[in-house]
């Protein structure tokens, strides 16, 4: 099961999530599995997690285009649920230059 408080108190809302795919609330349970899915490819994309210690200090001090892409990621794997689409490379553009750096 799906801690509801835990997404709505994040990133991506399930309310945002639905207006963002156009769904009903009916649609709940198939969404809601998909934004930590989503959260986690855009932070498996950026190297670092979101929000926390190598993150931004809170939810709401995530810049608008990194949510946006959460979205993009949610949109691809609520529409492409057996082969999601959303490549780095497109990534790249939009996110890119939030991404962790590090000197090796």
């Amino acid at each position: 099961m799906v801690d509801v408080a835990a997404i709505d108190g994040g990133v991506l809302t399930i309310a945002a999530a639905r207006d963002f795919l156009k769904l009903g609330a009916s649609a709940d349970a198939q969404v809601s599995p998909l934004i930590p899915a989503a959260i986690g490819r855009i932070e498996s994309y950026l190297g670092r997690e979101l929000v926390g210690d190598a993150g931004w200090p809170s939810a709401d001090k995530v810049p608008a285009i990194v949510v946006h892409a959460v979205k993009l990621a949610l949109s691809d794997f609520y529409i492409n649920r057996e082969a999601p689409e959303l490549t780095d490379a497109q990534l790249m553009p939009m996110i890119g230059r939030y991404m962790a750096t590090s000197i090796a």
